[in-house]
């Protein structure tokens, strides 16, 4: 069947992705004078025009909708409607006030609440600054109260949004005026699949656990490999004045305070000696991770934040399908931005991107319960103190004879030594250290 397909769909596919490089191609060489740096502020600032259409609150967006309703709870996910970023959308529209801290350090306190029911739980993989949430939510109030790691929206009569953080068990509340409570309900509504979940706790983390199976549909996807020019022009400039290296498997090019490396595999490393601010806070390097991504041009589309981590200042975006994250051994996918040695930047990210998704052979995977995949672990001598999550994502295999055709493979996470490690190699991937996690 995969052969069949290949034979028909991806061919007229791959055309339209070379007809497009070329078109790009052609456009550089018969006009050089977009290499010029007299021209590069002049670009730069056309450029960004074009790319200032991802909104802060479109990165930086839940990842994960979960619905308390009848005492049950239910993950949101739908295949034609980003469920958690419209919602998102609509919280963005309140009004809000008078935000104050209602608990710390009380893990029962913390678990009521976060199970209460006629709730919205908007979750982030990783927590973020409410510094950011401030600026997302035009409300000062949420200023200076540490990172959040779960929104709550209350559906019923009582008009409150919870922000809570795992760590001491935080949880802060807001009054909220001007909210949809219909339009909301349409959006949760329109054509989901819900799995029942419960909020559980794996040495002494909270995480999401799937008492039953579940079913993820599979994905293939035809990729696009962006110019290298394209990036050579928006930061190096004039590369009549750099300095080239050719190596065996990659080209370093050095003008002045930048170096720009392209990786044989479409993977790119960008450093900056001379960056214009330094980072001393989490709100500053995730704004900085934003910021830079619009105007290198980054495609953020699908894109979420992810990661962030304080000791190195650095902040990663992924890219998500229907809610769940995707995990390539490359830096397909994801946009990394990192503040070393307080002052220089580098950003790593890879020329290729997703384009268009095309058929495989397998329509959907089902995957063990959280029950069964902790006991299949501790089966196998997996040390599960170290396990502090667990989620449901996607595990990117290229295809051997096309770099522009990837699939999706459905497949358990585990979060180990603070690592997200494929579940099915674990054992592999800790002995060599192997991982996407930079």
């Amino acid at each position: 069947m995969m052969e069949k397909l290949k034979q028909y769909w991806l061919p007229s596919l791959l055309g339209i992705a070379v007809l497009i490089s070329l078109i790009m191609t052609v456009s550089l060489l018969t006009n050089p004078a977009r290499y010029s740096s007299n021209n590069n502020e002049s670009q730069s600032s056309s450029f960004r025009k074009e790319t200032n259409s991802y909104d802060l609150g479109d990165v930086y967006s839940p990842t994960q909708l979960i619905e308390a309703k009848d005492k049950d709870q239910y993950l949101v996910t739908s295949s034609s409607t980003n469920v958690v970023g419209e919602v998102f959308k609509e919280m963005q529209k309140f009004q809000y006030s008078h935000v104050k801290k209602i608990s710390e350090n009380n893990k029962d306190e913390y678990y009521r609440i976060a199970n209460q029911s006629d709730m919205l739980m908007l979750n982030y993989n990783n927590p973020i600054s409410s510094n950011i949430l401030a600026k997302i939510f035009n409300y000062d109030g949420f200023n200076d109260k540490g990172s959040i790691k779960r929104i709550l929206l209350s559906t019923n009569k009582d008009k409150y949004v919870y922000l809570l953080n795992d760590d001491h068990y935080m949880v802060y509340r807001a009054e909220v005026s001007d909210l949809n409570l219909k339009k909301i309900k349409s959006i949760t509504d329109d054509q989901v699949t819900r799995n029942r979940v419960e909020l559980k706790t794996i040495n002494g983390n909270p995480f999401i656990y799937f008492p039953g199976q579940i079913k993820m549909k599979d994905y293939g996807y035809m990729l696009r490999e962006e110019n290298e020019g394209t990036y050579l022009n928006r930061i190096i400039g004039s590369t009549s004045n750099a300095s080239i290296k050719h190596h065996t498997d990659k080209v370093i090019y050095s003008s002045q305070n930048k170096d720009l490396t392209f990786d044989n595999n479409g993977d790119v490393i960008y450093t900056n000696y001379r960056p214009t601010q330094k980072i001393k806070s989490e709100a500053m390097a995730l704004n900085s991770a934003y910021q830079n991504a619009i105007e290198l041009g980054f495609p953020l589309d699908s894109t979420k934040f992810d990661t962030y981590n304080k000791d190195e200042k650095t902040v990663s975006f992924r890219q998500y399908i229907e809610g769940f994250p995707v995990y390539s051994n490359e830096q397909l996918g994801v946009y990394t931005y990192k503040f070393l040695n307080g002052n220089t930047e580098r950003y790593s990210f890879s020329l290729r991107e997703f384009l268009v998704p095309v058929p495989t052979d397998k329509q959907a995977t089902t995957l063990p319960s959280s029950k069964t995949l902790l006991s299949d672990l501790e089966k196998s001598k997996v040390d599960m103190k170290q396990i502090s999550g667990m989620r449901l994502g996607y595990q990117l295999v290229p295809d051997s004879e096309n770099k522009l055709i990837v699939t999706m493979q459905p497949t358990w996470f585990v979060k180990y030594n603070d690592q997200w490690l494929n579940y099915k190699y674990l054992d592999t991937q800790v002995r060599e250290g192997d991982s996407d996690e930079l």
